[in-house]
Parts: structure tokens; sequence; C-alpha cells
């Protein structure tokens, strides 16, 4: 893909979730899988306490369990709504902040060396067009021994390509992804070892008006820091 497609993607993105940031915690499905998202990492990673966490593309909300959490978004819209309830909720920004920031394979270090135990990506790998590229980068802000999960749309082929609709051009991924292929996307930055994959969980959601709910299953996909 020619860089200018993905930049084209990228503003689309910005475009799609500045518009929605407002109403976005709103939505009782994305509400849902933010807390089942949330619920799954929680299970997955031991001894969370004292842990700093990376949480990219700011999809969970982790602040009572870990030491500090820093957000990382492309829409500065959606940062603004982050931090407002940070703020609401009165926890220091030492604690809890979001940055407006596109990370970047070419850029190199953008965060000035700072390195985390926990990086956590949940719903946004389909929003992203290079999913290598974005897991190489995600993986070099991790310490050694640090984990990377991310969790998506488990593709299943019979359904899951309608989940996002044809409506929606700043999804990349509509169909969701193989486990084994996420699975290689780890291991092939050299970077990431004791990679594995589960189905964290699943849900109901219509996607045709008057037909019955489909199940969806949502990926889960972890590495840990050579």
């Amino acid at each position: 893909m020619e860089a200018n497609d993905l930049t084209s993607i990228t503003e689309r993105n910005k475009e799609y979730f500045n518009n929605m940031s407002s109403e976005y915690d709103a939505h009782p499905f994305r509400f849902l899988v933010g807390k089942k998202s949330a619920e799954a990492i929680l299970k997955e990673v031991e001894n969370l306490e004292g842990r700093e966490v990376m949480d990219f593309a700011c999809g969970t909300d982790l602040c009572a369990h870990v030491k500090s959490i820093l957000g990382v978004d492309l829409s500065s819209k959606m940062v603004d709504e982050y931090n407002k309830k940070v703020w609401q909720q009165g926890i220091d920004k030492e604690e809890m902040q979001a940055i407006c920031l596109e990370l970047k394979e070419s850029e190199g270090d953008q965060l000035n060396g700072r390195k985390f135990d926990l990086v956590v990506c949940a719903s946004a790998y389909h929003h992203i067009e290079d999913v290598k590229s974005m897991t190489k980068v995600l993986a070099s802000y991790l310490k050694q021994d640090g984990e990377l999960i991310v969790l998506d749309l488990k593709k299943q082929p019979e359904i899951s390509h309608k989940f996002h609709g044809e409506a929606n051009n700043s999804v990349c991924h509509k169909g969701g992804f193989d486990p084994k292929e996420l699975e290689n996307i780890f291991l092939e930055t050299g970077m990431l070892k004791d990679v594995s994959s589960k189905v964290a969980f699943n849900f109901l959601k219509q996607i045709e008006k008057d037909k019955p709910e489909h199940t969806f299953e949502y990926l889960l996909v972890k590495g840990k820091k050579i």
C-alpha cells in the first residue's frame, strides 16, 4: 500500500473518532466490549499492582489495578474525553493520563525512553492498516519480560465480515483476525516470546435489521518481551 493511502486511512480514523468522541462511552455495545476487555486483561495478567501500562488507543480502564497508565491515541478529542474522565474521578495525572500521538515505526522512540510492564490494545487493531509495523512499535516500548496484549474480533468467515457494516470506511479489517495470523505477526517482530491466543469472551450483536442476533467472539493475543 502506498504511503498516501496509509495517510488517508489515518486521517479517516482521526475524523471518525473525533466526531464520535463525546458519545463513545454512551454506546451500550462499546461500553460492554470495553468492560469485558478490561476483565479479560485482569484475568490474564498476574500481579498488575505496581505495573506501568500503556493503553494504546485508550480502550481499557485499568487504573484501579496498576501503578500508572499512559493512554496514547491519534484522536485529539478522544484524548480530551479520556483526560476529562480522569479529572472527574479525581485521579492524579501522574497515575493516569492520555496524550495525542501517532506512533510510527519510522519515527523510532517517541516517548523519551519510557518503557512499560504491559502494553494493551483493545478494539483498535481492525482500524490499523499495517498491523505488522504497529506490533513492532508496541513491542519496542516493553520492558524485558513485559507483556503485549491485543484484543479484537476473531475472524468467523461465515458472519464476521458483516460485523462493522459497509458504511464505516475507517475499518481496515472488517472481518476481524485469524488467531494464527496475529500470533505469527507477534513472533515476526523478533521481540516477543511465549506467544499465544485464546477466545477471551463472546457477545451477541444484531447486524441485520429484523433478524436474530449473532454470537461473535473476541480474541486475546499476548506475547512477552524477550
